[in-house]
Formats: structure tokens, sequence, C-alpha cells
């Protein structure tokens, strides 16, 4: 099951830059899984209220008071009703993951974007030390990097309890190894984490990548466990999607072509690799087309990589 989410999703992106678009903001809210629709298909609305509740309606009020005219504006809103189950019961042919919102997706071929949307945990290094350069695919890699990680162990790959960049950045150094020259020389607050020799400060412990595996993914309880060669072929896939300098980042369809997809991911989810690319045999990869303003879908794509 986590081999078949992660594989999708990286095929879900590859999907994506291949049709000229970044993603923009890679995270784990926007991984959604298609409700399986025999669950539902055969219920009244009723039934369906009975089964789970019927949401109250919450009036929509203004702060001052006043009364709400704009036709734009309904006069209830109601909390949404939960449909889904543990994930530990989601069984592998209903896993059939979406990747939505993208709206903050763009075109680097048509739109120069300078600023990040991605949460700070989950933002690439060169938003913060290159803000002048256009981002560009390799955005979304650092980004996917990460919740692939998050998607195959227990938990973030970066600390949940950092409060700042500072922390961030502290963070990745520990886990990723030094900053290009030119990038630590523009963090300004380095020396209150680190000292001049990039030694950690006031105790701090540090976590280096191969530490984090061992305790988070091969010890973690609630995790598959991996062997020596999978491991090995997973750090090295990890390793290439975390590169603080972009162009140094694979490329979506690179890490579409690992070892680890290859041997691993990928036949999880009956997929059989040729020597033209990936062709998908009976699973399907959705990318779920969402306005930002109004969190409504307004389409979707089958992804059919080829």
């Amino acid at each position: 099951m986590l081999l078949s989410k992660s594989a999708q999703l990286i095929m879900a992106t590859a999907y994506a830059h291949r049709a000229g678009f970044v993603h923009g903001d890679i995270h784990l809210g926007n991984v959604l899984l298609q409700l399986p629709g025999s669950e539902l298909d055969h219920l009244s609305i009723q039934q369906v209220y009975e089964r789970n509740y019927k949401p109250d309606p919450c009036p929509v009020t203004r702060t001052d008071g006043q009364p709400v005219f704009s036709p734009s504006v309904p006069k209830n809103v109601y909390t949404p009703n939960w449909l889904g189950k543990p994930s530990d019961e989601v069984l592998l042919p209903e896993a059939k993951l979406w990747l939505a919102d993208f709206g903050t997706a763009f075109n680097p071929s048509q739109e120069t974007r300078l600023l990040s949307y991605t949460h700070l945990q989950n933002r690439p290094p060169e938003a913060v030390f290159d803000s002048t350069k256009p981002l560009t695919f390799s955005s979304d890699i650092w980004s996917l990097g990460l919740m692939v990680w998050e998607g195959m162990g227990s938990g973030p790959f970066m600390s949940g309890f950092l409060f700042g960049e500072n922390e961030v950045i502290a963070d990745q150094v520990d886990a990723l190894g030094p900053l290009p020259h030119e990038w630590w020389e523009k963090w300004e607050t380095r020396t209150n984490v680190s000292t001049e020799g990039r030694q950690p400060r006031g105790g701090r412990k540090v976590w280096p990548l191969q530490k984090r595996f061992d305790l988070i993914l091969r010890r973690g309880k609630k995790t598959a466990k991996l062997d020596d060669e999978e491991s090995r072929a997973f750090l090295d896939m990890i390793k290439g999607m975390l590169r603080f300098r972009p162009e140094e980042c694979m490329t979506a369809d690179q890490v579409l072509r690992s070892e680890w997809m290859s041997k691993w991911a990928l036949p999880d989810c009956t997929f059989l690799i040729s020597n033209n690319g990936v062709q998908i045999i009976r699973a399907s990869v959705y990318i779920c087309i969402t306005d930002n303003e109004s969190s409504t879908s307004i389409g979707t794509v089958k992804s059919s990589i080829e």
C-alpha cells in the first residue's frame, strides 16, 4: 500500500511536469484518495446521513453585525462530512490517488515565479537563498521527495517542532550536509545554531539522513520493513531528489525510472516497465484540478504515462 501511494504520487508529478506545469504546493494535504463508489452508490442521501451524520448549517454573518447582501455569499456553510476510513483499512484496489489543488501551479516557460507558496518545512531551499532566480520543476522535486519519505515512514522528514526559517535550514543541513558556500555566507543567522566550523551549538542533536532512515523508516512499527537492497535504492532516490542546488536534482522522469521505483514501487501498482517508458496496466493515476479560491473541482485528468 505504501509503495503504491508513493508510486502514484511520483507518476502524477511526472505527468504534470510533462504537460509543462509545476504544481507549486505538493504536500500530503493535497494528496487525496478517491472514495470507492461501491460504498455509496446504492445509498440514498438519507442513508448516507444515517451512516455518518447530517451536517448542521452554520449561518454566515458579518463581523460588524450588518446583514449579508452579496449574492456570492451563501446563507449557510456546512462542516464537511467525513466519509473515509482508517488508513490501515484501505485495500490496494481502493488506493487510487489524486494530486489536487493546482491553484498555485504555473508553466515556467510562460510565467516567472519567484515566490514559493509551499509550507516552510516543505519549501525548496533555492526559494530561500536564491529568491531572485525563477522557480523551476526542481522545486516540486524537493517537496515530492519529502512527501515520499513521509508517506513511507512514520513522520515528516523535517522535525515537526520547527518554528522558523532558521530552524528549518539548520535541520536541512543536519540531514543533508553543508549548504553551498554562497548560501552559507547568505545565511545571516547561522551562528545562532552553528559555529563557523559548522558544528551545532547549544548541545543541539544532529540527525543525519542515515540516522533518520534507520530510526524512522527501518524501525518504525507502522511502516513496511525494507531489506538492505531496497533501503539502498530508496536512499539513493531520496538523495537525488533532495539536492540543495536545483540543477543537481533528479527530474520527475528520472525519479520515475529510478531503481527503487522500477524494482519495488511500480510492481506494487501492477505496472510494466518497458524500454520505452512506463505503461499502466491495471492502475490509474488522476490529477484533480481545482479552483484555488472556491476549492471546487473543475476537472480531472487521467494520467497515462507512456
